[in-house]
């Protein structure tokens, strides 16, 4: 009795184990918007090319391993064939659809085969980056199968996978058609909201380089071009928007290592460009910048070798290469941003780098399968590049703001050093001046005076006598006259110590007194009351007007010439006009010429006071107008 009853028992088991064996797990499919798969999607490494039976047979048998994560497959770069199985029941009892989304950026083909219970096929899906867009089951941006149930429907789906020398990092989806549809509404409405601030900062940074033609913009440009390029492509969006529909399929082999890698050397180099760090001078980033050519190297030689028909153990090694030159670029940025933080703008720069060292040494550990962590939601590549990129934006910006500054601020120095300088060089020349007038007037003056006293005394002695003589010593009296003359002129000329004491419409007065002397040029002149000036700019108005005459008495060769001088209210500023009808010169000539020292002089003069001048110049004459400013509020306060 008891043998038969442990024959019974173990014979219900049997039946019960054989049970289990034939009817597997299968998902419900109700009236959800989404559906968990971790306790229904397995996965089998096909390492031995099994046909569809032979895969049937194996997931019969149980050698299907669950997948151990809510929805996620990541075994890395891999060069096997990897299946998937899901068996699907219709709880309801009407039709049902569901679409599964093996969600991988670097799938290049999945069959799905649905069968029934006992593994007749009853249909095959066809999707992949290798498929074109018209020959998918869904032309969607993701890889994605719908299915349709008919009421209490069972069905096993086998989808085959090759992902050889790419990753198989791949997040399963199971949702309604419904649920799908608006998902990829609101995610396309997103990309394109974060394509839109991207090509912004591109086309900002695009204009900056037009405008200043400097090489960081153009670094930026491509940094944040890639950086776009890999988060779409990341996505799905680069093949479904940008090459898949033109043929590009084969781009797809290395899409996510070719764009990271990019995106990383031009996130190097512009952190290298934008902390100025010069390899020339500084040997310790010599490597960085190697590093940086390397990558930018190995990404275009990807370009070429996806052109041939490669095998997949040649792929998975240039991708994996383009992997760890990304790794080892995204290291060098988080080192150099540690070593520039004691600079002003190094800690701006590491925070706004760290956002993306993470999200994108994150991404590049779980595509290579050593992870599978996502510090940031909805991905750490999206918002790391978009807080990096837009932070940059920023710090671009700032940095063309203070350049311009830096280069104004320079620019002031230069015409306050120049100022100075001219200030310095009228400081002496003045000093000169009144050193040489002095000699005229005590020593040359006080001697031709001496010489006109002694030859009017030898005169008078020889009254009388030789007429031709007295004659002779008349003439010599009246050329010492003259001589002495010059010299009080030029003395006076030189000399200015009745600065201080006269007011500046006698002194022009006391100027054109001394002119009559002189019998070349008729000079009249027009002088208003000015304000009270300080003596800088007495002094240096009075030897523009100097210098203005001279020229006229030197080259002019004029007959008559006139002075106006006033202080015009309304502009506040001191205008001087002198105008001649002499034979004139050429402007522009003397302009493209060097200017000789008359002209050199007035400009000088002019300068330092920080007026304007014009000159008019023809056959009928020459005429010069000097504007000075004049604030009288000014002056009068200080």
């Amino acid at each position: 009795m008891f043998l038969l009853s442990v024959l019974v028992l173990f014979g219900k088991q049997g039946i019960m184990a054989n049970d289990i064996f034939l009817k597997p797990a299968y998902l419900l499919i109700e009236d959800q918007e989404d559906y968990p798969l971790e306790d229904h999607l397995q996965f089998f490494e096909d390492q031995e090319g099994l046909d569809l039976s032979g895969i049937f047979e194996a997931y019969r048998q149980h050698k299907f391993q669950a997948l151990g994560h809510p929805y996620l497959f990541n075994k890395g770069f891999s060069q096997s064939i990897w299946w998937f199985a899901l068996a699907l029941e219709n709880a309801t009892e009407t039709e049902n659809s569901v679409i599964l989304s093996p969600a991988s950026a670097s799938l290049l083909e999945g069959t799905l085969y649905i069968l029934n219970d006992e593994g007749k096929l009853m249909d095959t899906k066809r999707s992949g980056y290798g498929i074109r867009n018209e020959d998918r089951d869904m032309d969607t941006r993701l890889i994605s199968y719908q299915i349709t149930l008919a009421p209490k429907e069972r069905v096993i789906l086998l989808l085959k996978t090759d992902s050889r020398g790419r990753n198989t990092y791949i997040p399963f989806f199971l949702d309604n058609v419904d649920s799908y549809w608006i998902f990829e509404v609101n995610r396309a409405a997103f990309f394109g909201g974060l394509s839109t601030v991207l090509c912004f900062a591109v086309l900002f940074a695009l204009l900056l380089f037009i405008y200043l033609r400097e090489r960081i913009y153009l670094i930026f440009v491509a940094y944040a071009l890639s950086c776009l390029l890999m988060i779409l492509e990341e996505d799905g969006y680069a093949y479904h928007w940008l090459y898949g529909e033109e043929g590009l399929h084969a781009l797809s082999q290395i899409g996510i290592p070719f764009f990271g890698l990019l995106t990383s050397a031009f996130f190097l180099k512009f952190n290298l460009h934008f902390q100025t760090l010069d390899n020339n001078r500084l040997r310790l980033y010599q490597i960085p910048w190697l590093i940086s050519y390397l990558a930018l190297f190995w990404a275009a030689l990807m370009l070429v070798l996806i052109s041939f028909r490669i095998d997949a153990n040649l792929l998975l090694k240039v991708n994996l290469l383009a992997m760890y030159l990304s790794i080892f670029c995204v290291a060098f940025v988080l080192l150099i941003n540690i070593s520039q933080m004691h600079k002003r703008m190094g800690l701006y720069i590491l925070s706004a780098n760290l956002f993306l060292v993470i999200g994108l040494t994150f991404y590049l550990l779980n595509s290579l399968g050593y992870t599978s962590i996502n510090p940031f939601y909805p991905n750490g590549l999206v918002i790391g590049a978009l807080v990096n990129v837009l932070a940059f934006t920023v710090g671009i910006g700032y940095r063309n703001y203070k350049d311009r500054n830096d280069k104004e601020a320079l620019l002031i120095q230069i015409s306050e050093n120049e100022k100075q300088s001219i200030k310095e060089k009228l400081q002496v020349q003045e000093a000169e001046r009144q050193r040489i007038a002095r000699d005229l007037h005590d020593d040359l003056g006080a001697l031709l005076a001496m010489i006109r006293l002694k030859v009017e005394n030898v005169e008078h002695k020889l009254s009388g006598l030789n007429g031709q003589v007295i004659e002779g010593l008349s003439e010599s009296v009246m050329l010492l006259d003259k001589a002495a003359k010059d010299v009080r002129f030029i003395a006076h000329e030189l000399a200015s110590e009745e600065l201080d004491q006269k007011q500046f419409k006698t002194l022009v007065e006391d100027l054109f007194q001394i002119l009559k002397a002189q019998h070349q040029v008729k000079f009249s002149h027009q002088v208003a009351e000015l304000p009270k000036l300080p003596t800088p700019i007495k002094g240096n108005l009075f030897r523009i007007i100097k210098e203005l005459l001279n020229n006229i008495l030197k080259h002019a060769e004029a007959q008559e010439a006139e002075l106006e001088l006033f202080y015009d209210e309304e502009d506040e500023e001191i205008k001087l006009i002198v105008s001649d009808n002499g034979k004139g010169f050429d402007w522009k000539k003397v302009k493209e010429e060097k200017k000789g020292m008359g002209i050199s002089n007035l400009e000088n003069r002019v300068a330092f006071l920080k007026g304007t001048y014009e000159i008019s110049s023809g056959p009928q004459g020459t005429s010069i107008l000097v504007c000075i400013p004049y604030d009288v509020k000014t002056y009068e306060k200080e």
